[in-house]
Order: C-alpha cells, then sequence, then structure tokens
C-alpha cells in the first residue's frame, strides 16, 4: 500500500502555475479594498445615525430638564449665596435628584457613537486605508 502512495505521488508531480502567486496576491488586496470600504461604510451610517439621533435626544433632554425642576434648584445658585453655603448638602442633593438620569444617557451615548465613528472614519481616511498601500505587484 505504501509503495503504490509512493508511485502515485511520483507520478502526479504537481507544477505550479506561473502567475498563481500574483493572483493570490492581487486576491488578497481586492479583499482588502472590499473590507476597508465595508468599515468606512458601517462608520459611516453609524455616525450618521447617532447625529440624527442627537436632535430628538437634546430636545427630550432639555424638555426633561424643565420638568423636573432643575433649572429652578440651580437658579437658587445665584440667588441667595449665603443661604447655600450653610445648606450646601442638601442643595447638591436636590439637584442630582432633579436630574434626568436616562436623557442625559441617552444623549451622551448618542455623542460617544458620533465621535468613535467619525474618528474611525478620519483614521481611515488620513491613513489612507481606504485602499491598502500595497500595489498589486508581489514583492517575495
Amino acid at each position: 500500500m505504501e509503495q503504490k502512495l509512493i508511485k502515485i505521488f511520483q507520478k502526479a508531480k504537481y507544477e505550479a502555475d506561473t502567475n498563481l502567486s500574483e493572483t493570490v496576491w492581487r486576491a488578497i488586496t481586492v479583499r482588502g479594498r472590499r473590507i476597508t470600504q465595508f468599515k468606512l461604510w458601517v462608520f459611516a451610517l453609524a455616525g450618521f445615525a447617532s447625529l440624527i439621533g442627537l436632535v430628538p435626544a437634546i430636545k427630550i433632554l432639555s424638555s426633561d430638564l424643565a420638568q423636573s425642576g432643575f433649572y429652578e434648584y440651580f437658579s437658587l445658585i445665584f440667588s441667595d449665596s449665603g443661604l447655600m453655603l450653610s445648606y450646601w448638602k442638601e442643595f447638591i442633593f436636590s439637584l442630582a435628584e432633579s436630574l434626568p438620569t436616562m436623557s442625559i444617557i441617552f444623549t451622551l451615548s448618542s455623542v460617544f457613537v458620533f465621535f468613535l465613528s467619525l474618528r474611525y472614519i478620519m483614521k481611515q481616511i488620513i491613513k489612507n486605508q481606504l485602499y491598502p498601500a500595497g500595489s498589486l505587484t508581489l514583492s517575495i
């Protein structure tokens, strides 16, 4: 059995195509281009969606701040500073309690996603990663 396998492999002598390395390199660079373009579009869509979502988030945050009474508590700082110095702990707790935390979290997360996607888009553009730096020639 072993001798038969040796004879079969000796007869089969595989010869690689002369352009095989260039074909493989071209396929690798095309795949790299597609991946970087896909990443660019995903980051652009995420940034655009977060920018669009930022407008209602800010409107919701401002209305929640007005409904919670945060502005009234905050205006007390400027009205009577002597009273605020004596009751500063209670004042800080009242201010913190009146903050609309979910609206703030939603708005800040939209801002974070926008800036993160903008960062990745700029990184792709600045470092010229839209099209990989390698040419279609293979240098070994």
